[in-house]
């Protein structure tokens, strides 16, 4: 008996990782269609101090947010980014912004990590830093945590989808394939993915509730109806175990 209520408990306990799984995926649709913040920024190999509409307005803009002292996510990240998108073939226009979000970056560090990767002479990438860093994590839902003891940043592998309106079409997190990057792309250029569901009447089981006005997401009944059987079962379970162990203990 003791044994069925452990296995229920692991499945309980696995039902709600997964559900913690899906919560964490939500990520990728904040600030979703909100615009970016009209940033500063200094550009390598640029004398000058652009406004970021500037940039997105020539072309849209796939924003990855990285720092050069990152002994975790950010090479590995740059090098599938830079490997994948030479497997799409699109004539779609976008460019590539690699931006640093630590203050201690500045334009030689970023021109070293351009060189680092063989990018200081690609035509659509770009590497910059900006003094309003903070302003654009907000706008865009990042949030990289500072470790005092590692010197090192928490954080997302993160890219951001930018149309020529500056709005937020797309967000990727996570080392991803060419096949999304191919999706944010379209997405960047106005043509539809399948990627958001739409609020409709008859979701009324569904995991997950999309506020379009907020662009926010609360937990759904169709959440609780997949969790809550198996934390009832655990606790039937553990009634009876209980119930049979002092029959036990009194007999």
């Amino acid at each position: 008996m003791f044994r069925n209520f452990i296995f229920v408990a692991i499945l309980a306990i696995q039902s709600t990782i997964n559900a913690q799984h899906n919560i964490s995926t939500l990520d990728e649709e904040k600030n979703i269609y909100e615009k970016i913040s009209n940033v500063p920024l200094k550009i390598v190999n640029r004398d000058d101090v652009r406004k970021f509409e500037l940039l997105y307005k020539e072309k849209p803009v796939i924003l990855a947010l990285v720092f050069t002292q990152c002994s975790g996510i950010c090479n590995p990240f740059l090098i599938q980014l830079k490997n994948s998108l030479q497997f799409i073939k699109t004539d779609k226009n976008y460019q590539i912004l690699v931006l640093s979000f630590d203050s201690r970056d500045n334009l030689e560090s970023m021109s070293k990590l351009a060189k680092r990767f063989e990018l200081d002479n690609a035509i659509n990438w770009k590497f910059a830093i900006t003094d309003s860093i903070q302003a654009l994590n907000n706008s865009v839902g990042f949030s990289p945590l500072w470790d005092s003891i590692r010197k090192q940043f928490d954080h997302e592998a993160l890219l951001v989808g930018i149309n020529q309106e500056g709005y937020i079409a797309k967000k990727l997190i996570g080392v991803r394939s060419h096949y999304d990057l191919e999706l944010m792309i379209r997405s960047i250029n106005h043509i539809y993915t399948p990627s958001y569901k739409l609020p409709a009447k008859n979701s009324l089981f569904s995991c997950f509730n999309y506020d379009p006005l907020t662009g926010k997401n609360t937990p759904g009944t169709g959440l609780l109806i997949i969790v809550l059987p198996a934390f009832i079962t655990a606790i039937i379970i553990l009634f009876v175990a209980l119930i049979s162990r002092t029959k036990r203990l009194s007999s």
